[in-house]
């Protein structure tokens, strides 16, 4: 079972001193060795690391915070070339990352210590940037990439194209819209459902292409098997286009610049718990409760 673990916190949360004080009171009379990350230590003490340094020490990883802590996380591990589970406790709003709820925390951790947990491993997609046919980046996200503007609203141009393993590339469409998002299943709750696209069960392997605002109201979501390849290009010069990866970080891009999209052969494993399943999440996230018949 896991013996060192790895602690990475979003800062500034009210009583996280006395949460970590607690999760390292709990690991220590289970004889199980600590590490948090140093942003986090100020406040109660102890030796911290830095977070890159922190993944190359563990064998689990808690993660308290939002998505948005989580997506950096995800970022990190992703980088180190480890493959690290991850327990994912929500101190944010939403959370559909973060999905256990801090009062489930600690029983969590009990399931965990008697292996009754699960783990879902979870599809990510690798993104390349061609320019004047020489690449120039290369990322991974679990979530999403997006093209759209960082200024004033205005339209862009997207020639979509297809690739089946050995077939030829195939043109689907341009979209005249205000952005375009390719996203796994796992980010089809985030900025896609935001723009209109379908939610997708998380342990499907699928792209979901969503345009942001089209200008033809026939431009609607796409959901593609994990076989193919999506080639985006910016048909026309539009300045300040960015391509943003999981919304952690950016790109500029420029005229007849290509992006290409596939499935990575890297994954990120959730660890979850065994009675909190994906529906009784959305349920939760977006409100979905049943209707109760009124007695008369």
């Amino acid at each position: 079972m896991y013996t060192k673990i790895g602690v990475i916190a979003k800062p500034n949360v009210e009583n996280i001193d006395k949460l970590l004080q607690k999760l390292k009171q709990y690991f220590c009379k289970k004889g199980k060795a600590v590490f948090l990350e140093e942003k986090v230590t100020e406040s109660i003490g102890g030796k911290g690391f830095k977070r890159e340094e922190l993944i190359n020490y563990i064998d689990l990883l808690i993660v308290l915070g939002g998505d948005g802590t989580m997506l950096s996380a995800v970022r990190t591990i992703n980088e180190s070339g480890r493959d690290i589970p991850i327990l994912g406790v929500n101190l944010g709003r939403i959370g559909f990352l973060t999905e256990v709820p801090l009062n489930m925390l600690f029983q969590t951790l009990d399931n965990i210590e008697n292996n009754q947990f699960g783990i879902e491993s979870r599809m990510m997609i690798d993104v390349y940037i061609y320019r004047n046919e020489r690449q120039i980046g290369k990322f991974s996200v679990l979530n999403d990439a997006v093209i759209n503007k960082t200024t004033i609203a205005r339209l862009i141009a997207v020639r979509t194209y297809a690739k089946e393993k050995e077939a030829p590339k195939r043109f689907l469409t341009t979209f005249h819209a205000d952005g375009l998002i390719i996203s796994t299943p796992t980010g089809s709750t985030a900025y896609s459902l935001a723009a209109g696209g379908p939610i997708v069960y998380p342990l499907l392997d699928s792209f979901v292409i969503t345009p942001i605002c089209p200008h033809t109201l026939s431009n609607r979501s796409l959901v593609l098997p994990d076989c193919f390849s999506i080639y985006l290009e910016l048909e026309e010069y539009s300045p300040d286009t960015m391509l943003t990866l999981d919304g952690q970080f950016g790109f500029d891009l420029e005229e007849k610049d290509c992006v290409l999209l596939k499935k990575s052969e890297k994954r990120i494993r959730f660890i979850t718990h065994p009675k909190k399943d994906y529906f009784n999440v959305l349920r939760t996230k977006l409100g979905w409760e049943e209707r109760k018949t009124r007695k008369i």
